[in-house]
């Protein structure tokens, strides 16, 4: 591969290159694969510790507000979210986020109920629709109402459906109402 292309390599371990004392490596070579190494993110002591003092993150991340939880216009129920990780611009609005991932500019409206699941950006969750154990593409507007992840034969007729039962959520989807 070196005679033909340009190669670039990380050092992973030693000292120079130690992402983690026990070298943590991850194979993302299936939906379910990706779907628990970002879940194992949420333990209480993962096996990829993102917050580690001497190993810094590079890379881009948009200049957006911090993320938040209002209270819901129509019910008044304060946002909530358990065990979860919320990137900047994220509101949660009267809605409940547990056990997930959003990544920024994420709006989960009042109602709403997301669990173990990964939002992309600028992902809208709108009003009474609940989630579980989805990957949502970005820039992807939920209806009020929708329950995507409790009902595996309706979800394997409009969904991308992972072996283990995570529902992919893809932009060629259409929402169709009932």
């Amino acid at each position: 591969m070196t005679q033909d292309y340009r190669v670039c390599a990380y050092r992973f371990g030693q000292t120079r290159g130690r992402v983690t004392p026990d070298r943590y490596w991850s194979d993302l070579a299936s939906i379910d694969d990706y779907y628990q190494a970002n879940m194992a993110l949420l333990l209480a002591q993962p096996p990829l510790d993102l917050y580690q003092p001497d190993w810094t993150i590079n890379t881009y991340q948009g200049q957006y507000p911090p993320a938040r939880t209002v209270p819901g216009a129509a019910t008044g129920n304060e946002g909530v979210f358990v065990n979860s990780m919320l990137a900047a611009g994220t509101i949660i609005s009267g809605g409940g986020v547990n056990h997930s991932i959003l990544f920024p500019r994420v709006q989960v409206k009042d109602g709403a109920i997301v669990e173990a699941s990964i939002l992309f950006d600028g992902v809208v969750v709108g009003e009474g629709a609940h989630l579980r154990h989805c990957i949502v593409e970005k820039e992807i507007e939920i209806g009020p109402g929708e329950r995507i992840g409790f009902d595996a034969k309706r979800d394997r007729e409009r969904f991308t459906v992972s072996s283990q039962g995570v529902v992919v959520v893809s932009k060629n989807v259409e929402f169709l109402e009932g």
